[in-house]
């Protein structure tokens, strides 16, 4: 199975470095499925897989600074002008989109060879 990418062009509110972050998208329903895991990147460098745990489908008119603030660290003004910027031929007022809750997933990390002390075979 294809993982699907989301990828970010710069890194708000440094969210990415957290273990769970979100992220304001166009409402995809074909795309933004809870339960499928999603290649995270940054300007096409991976930063891993997550996990989407939670969708809300929202209006512009629904954002507030509660959402806004910990999605991109700028308040609710602020990012309907980012969004207006980032998306220039879609009317936001009409438009729906879809708040995501992702979740890294935890790589397993390989034990250790162990060390050879003898000259034995």
């Amino acid at each position: 199975m294809q993982t699907i990418k989301i990828q970010f062009s710069y890194n708000w509110n440094n969210k990415l470095d957290n273990k769970a972050f979100t992220t304001i998208r166009l409402h995809n329903p074909k795309k933004y499925i809870i339960g499928n895991v999603y290649d995270i990147e940054i300007n096409e460098n991976p930063k891993g897989t997550a996990t989407l745990h939670e969708i809300r489908t929202l209006k512009i008119s629904q954002l507030n600074d509660f959402i806004c603030y910990l999605d991109t660290g700028y308040n609710r003004e602020q990012t309907i002008k980012m969004l207006q910027r980032m998306y220039k031929a879609i009317n936001l007022n009409t438009a729906l989109f879809d708040f995501c809750l992702l979740v890294y997933n935890k790589t397993e990390k390989q034990a250790p060879k162990e060390l050879q002390t003898s000259l034995e075979l």
